[in-house]
């Protein structure tokens, strides 16, 4: 049976990410948040989640499959 929530595994994974020097890293200035999603995209492939990607503007980002839940990925313009 399926935990209720996805939310701690991929925090989990995010931060793991982050230990191991997994960066965001901005293919050209032209790329607003594309390079975030495409970040936390990886991450949600290694928690062994299924999810399905939505197109580049639909809503949310990334639509969890078998959970009732959905990832809408914003990133700053500068990440700090």
């Amino acid at each position: 049976m399926p935990s209720e929530s996805t939310v701690l595994r991929v925090f989990t994974q995010c931060v793991q990410a982050l230990r191991d020097s997994v960066f965001i890293n901005r293919q050209s200035r032209q790329d607003k948040e594309f390079h975030f999603q495409n970040w936390v995209s990886e991450r949600l492939k290694e928690t062994g989640l299924y999810c399905e990607g939505g197109g580049r503007n639909s809503y949310p980002d990334f639509r969890m499959v078998n959970f009732a839940e959905g990832y809408e990925v914003k990133g700053l313009a500068y990440p700090g």
